[in-house]
């Protein structure tokens, strides 16, 4: 017995020593910061050193009274009771090193008297495993690409009322000042048989960048131009994400871009001389690599929120697609206030050259499927199909086949968008100006009404 009463007082002694960090007196610990004085330490801390030896002094016991297994249970148990209280790092640590040497003790007398039950190991916590969102582009080349876990909704972004414009964030950042962003994720987008490479680009902004959908990012390429060794000028970029971002996180935002190239017919190769800066430097981009931005710039591609009725018109040719992405998934990908509002119709009208040049195609087929009566989808695919005249199928010709349908929803207040290159507005004009004279209407006169009304919007380059 005698044995036994020393061995208890040995383990208590070696456990609340280890509180008393060497060298240092109790009374003085400047470095911990916990409201207490030099002189005298707050009743907080007092509350948590003795706690800790408490625990300590706990495990030692359980260990002679059964064994070194209900030692760690006792251990844990005092460990949680502490852990509830607020306490700062320093504290935290004498707390942990009493603990240590109480468990340290027990498994030495454990041994020391030959017990059969061995410790079971305390597992550390668990790294936090993130899963790629399913509607994130999927693989990108060879380059790893790490996704944050998403909110169960994505409102916190949001003005107040979700659909008020008024304070829509415009050139916070301008080209003396750019914002560095940098590089997530690039990939390219397109089949083996498109004409030309079109890829999508992530980019983590930290949440320092706020935009809205139917923004743009400026990008200031790096290096100098040529001719006067000046620095290259901003080029500007449709934002092909919502605000939230493709990992839906809020810190990260997307660029649909197409390589810009020039054939030499005397070369019969690509003329380097005459590529596109910008979108070259963009597509050759790697995860890691910084991007110079500014922006975001513009208003007139924004969506009206305000009525959940409004049907929504997007006419696109090729990368003019990267608004209307950040419009469907905020209506209908991502649990957004104006998602959940929508009861109107997204029609999208897209025009490439053929079907391994469609964009984003697997997304768009997913919300169709999913939202049947609030989602139609359209494709004019120049040299795969064939118009009413026997011609080939341009965006124009798409969208006159649903000429009088579309016209009487512009009638009902819906929203016209056009994106792309500046080159399809002759052909669409033309052709609304036609089927306006079949009605009998003044075409410019009906254009004025849309336009006043706000519901002609148009961004092409």
């Amino acid at each position: 017995m005698v044995k036994f009463i020393t061995a208890i007082s040995a383990l208590l002694v070696v456990s609340t020593s280890a509180f008393t960090p060497a060298n240092v007196p109790q009374t003085s610990r400047p470095d911990v910061s916990l409201s207490m004085t030099a002189e005298k330490p707050s009743k907080r801390a007092r509350v948590l050193k003795h706690a800790g030896k408490i625990a300590g002094a706990v495990a030692s016991a359980a260990l002679m009274s059964g064994g070194v297994p209900p030692a760690f249970a006792s251990t844990k148990k005092a460990v949680e009771v502490v852990e509830t209280s607020t306490c700062m790092l320093e504290t935290a640590k004498q707390f942990g090193a009493g603990i240590g040497a109480g468990v340290g003790a027990a498994a030495l007398v454990g041994a020391i008297f030959g017990g059969e039950s061995t410790p079971e190991p305390v597992a550390a916590p668990a790294p936090k495993v993130y899963k790629q969102n399913p509607n994130w582009p999927k693989a990108v080349s060879d380059q790893s690409v790490e996704s944050v876990a998403a909110p169960a909704k994505q409102d916190f972004l949001e003005a107040d009322p979700y659909w008020d414009q008024s304070n829509v964030p415009v050139n916070v950042y301008k080209n003396k000042a750019p914002f560095t962003g940098k590089v997530v994720s690039t990939k390219r987008i397109v089949g083996p048989k498109a004409t030309g490479e079109t890829c999508h680009i992530v980019i983590d902004h930290e949440g320092d960048f706020p935009y809205w959908e139917g923004q743009s990012w400026g990008v200031i390429p790096p290096g100098v131009r040529e001719k006067d060794g000046k620095p290259h000028s901003v080029r500007l970029y449709s934002i092909a994400s919502s605000r939230y971002g493709d990992d839906m996180s809020g810190k990260t935002g997307s660029l649909c871009v197409r390589r810009a190239t020039y054939w030499c017919p005397e070369m019969k190769a690509d003329d380097p001389a005459k590529k596109g800066v910008c979108s070259n430097f963009l597509c050759d981009t790697k995860a890691g690599d910084e991007v110079q931005m500014t922006g975001p710039a513009g208003k007139v591609m924004l969506m009206p929120e305000e009525d959940p009725k409004t049907d929504l018109i997007m006419v696109a040719t090729g990368t003019g697609i990267a608004p209307y992405r950040g419009f469907i998934r905020r209506l209908f990908t991502e649990k957004t206030p104006a998602g959940e509002a929508y009861e109107g119709t997204a029609w999208l009208f897209l025009g490439v050259a053929n079907s391994d040049a469609l964009l984003y195609d697997d997304e768009w087929q997913e919300v169709k499927k999913n939202y049947p009566d609030n989602f139609r989808l359209d494709y004019a695919l120049s040299r795969e199909q064939e118009n009413k005249k026997g011609g080939k199928m341009y965006i124009q010709d798409k969208v006159e086949e649903y000429a009088d349908e579309i016209f009487t929803k512009l009638d009902n207040g819906a929203h016209i968008y056009f994106c792309g290159l500046k080159g399809m507005m002759p052909g669409i004009q033309d052709m609304l100006k036609g089927v306006a004279e079949s009605k009998g209407l003044d075409y410019d006169e009906w254009l004025k009404g849309l336009k006043k009304s706000k519901q002609w919007h148009v961004e092409v380059y």
